[in-house]
């Protein structure tokens, strides 16, 4: 990775960001010196290498890494291992994530250590007091430090583990106003270029239209409640991308779901992944089978209109977005790949549950055209400098908050398009607006600003309507969506 290092020679948009931005920017190619690391979170390893590491003069830095993943790092296999050296030694320090739930029937909070396998580790008053927000709101990284007393009980069961400090992984002070002030100082392609080092990718290998799908697919971690899909072949980056841009961000490997992972367990009274995160994606769609079928896509259905869900007497409100991604096959003629003619549609390979239920599919606002990504490949990977992706997680969060699609809705005209065709057009529209041009009203963006970024929302939207026409063409009529940008 050094050679590689050595080889590469700074930008002129490098040496910009360097003098504008120092604070919260990283070399992306310093943290992918060893493949071993690939499990871990980018944030994790950028925060690591932000402290430890001088781009200058790397190895030493990399060698402290090294040594501190090798000592504190808990391999799935060794957690019993782990457990056992707590008790022995009374104590142990380790690197992992820690998530936080108050148990009300028992006026408890109690911890989930996934490095040792336990959901009911103690936590002290401190920890709560300083970082209990961010560990109650779906969890954070750090390093921990967990005691052994087995004098504490609650009835006859023992609970001896403690966390008793905790280092967060993240940046603390983040300013959305000055983010946007930073913004003024680049050009659309600078900007654009700087994101996508950011989220792993070198800008050099790129068009301009496949650095906008790159960025499509960060609108849910800025739109609430957003549903999009996103089928292609392997290795194009899709479940990198939402595994490492931001710790609010979950991933579903395939296999079976549930109303009760995904909502709410009514038997531990915990809220489910989608009430505790910002953007849930399911990866490898295809193969997820919902348990208890008909109740999860009900559930789901009704949650991806409404933004709620209820289980029992309760009723729950969540604005995390939903991602379906998937494989499926290309056929390619004259050089331009699209999925294959063996499919009835394109969207046949999600579950039979849903693949025709136009209910659902119509709940969806974007669908990413997947054959249009290349392949991954090392020398495709970012080398340049980016946000550290703590502090990138913390501003996508915060553009979150900023609701700009009415904004959008008073500079478009849809005629009589449907509601829905609507909705999607203007969320899509305002998620790359809040992406791109963050430092502009869209009373003051230029035409071909807005209409850049109208013309990737209008097609993502048009692929849904258009298999929605090929599997009940009773129901919806073939159409182009032609919204007009007034004045």
């Amino acid at each position: 990775m050094q050679e590689e290092k050595d080889k590469y020679e700074l930008t002129p948009l490098d040496r910009k960001v360097k003098e504008i931005m120092s604070d919260r920017i990283i070399l992306k190619s310093l943290t992918r010196w060893n493949d071993a690391y690939k499990e871990f979170p980018r944030f994790v390893m950028e925060y690591l290498v932000a402290r430890f590491v001088d781009p200058e003069n790397p190895v030493a830095g990399q060698s402290k890494i090294d040594r501190i993943l090798t000592e504190n790092w808990v391999d799935s296999a060794e957690k019993e291992l782990i457990k056992s050296r707590i008790k022995e030694k009374g104590v142990h320090n380790l690197l992992g994530s820690l998530q936080v739930r108050l148990d009300a029937s028992k006026d408890h909070y109690w911890v989930t250590v996934p490095a040792i396998g336990e959901n009911t580790v103690r936590i002290t008053r401190n920890i709560l007091v300083e970082h209990g927000e961010s560990l109650l709101a779906g969890g954070a990284w750090g390093t921990s430090t967990i005691e052994y007393d087995n004098n504490y009980k609650v009835g006859t069961r023992i609970y001896p583990f403690v966390v008793t400090d905790f280092k967060p992984f993240q940046i603390t002070r983040v300013s959305l106003e000055d983010y946007i002030e930073k913004r003024r100082l680049f050009n659309t392609e600078e900007w654009i270029d700087l994101l996508l080092n950011t989220i792993g990718f070198d800008p050099l290998h790129y068009t301009l239209r496949q650095k906008l799908l790159y960025l499509l697919r960060l609108v849910p971690f800025v739109e609430k409640n957003y549903n999009m899909i996103e089928l292609g072949p392997r290795e194009t980056g899709k479940t990198y991308t939402y595994r490492n841009t931001s710790p609010r961000s979950f991933v579903i490997s395939g296999g079976s779901t549930t109303p009760a992972t995904l909502f709410y367990h009514k038997g531990v009274k915990r809220l489910g992944i989608i009430g505790q995160r910002d953007v849930v994606y399911f990866d490898e769609i295809g193969r997820t089978r919902f348990a208890d079928a008909d109740a999860t896509i009900n559930i789901l259905k009704d949650y991806m209109q409404t933004g709620q869900f209820s289980r029992g007497d309760q009723e729950f409100t969540s604005t995390a977005s939903i991602v379906l991604a998937g494989n499926i096959e290309l056929d390619v003629k004259d050089g331009v790949s699209k999925p294959s003619d063996r499919y009835t549609h394109w969207l046949a390979v999600l579950p039979p549950e849903i693949n025709t239920d136009t209910a659902f599919i119509d709940r969806l606002n974007a669908y990413v055209p997947g054959w249009e990504f290349s392949k991954i490949k090392k020398e495709k990977y970012a080398k340049g400098y980016g946000f550290m992706t703590d502090y990138f997680a913390e501003i996508l969060k915060r553009l979150r908050e900023r609701a700009i699609q009415t904004i959008v809705a008073s500079h478009v005209d849809f005629g009589g398009e449907t509601s829905r065709n609507q909705d999607s057009v203007q969320k899509t529209t305002s998620g790359l607006l809040k992406l791109i041009f963050p430092h502009k009203d869209v009373d003051t963006i230029h035409v071909d600003e807005l209409k850049m970024c109208l013309d990737i929302a209008v097609e993502a939207r048009q692929i849904i309507y258009d298999q929605m026409a090929v599997i009940s063409p009773g129901e919806y009529s073939s159409h182009l969506i032609k919204p007009r940008i007034r004045g």
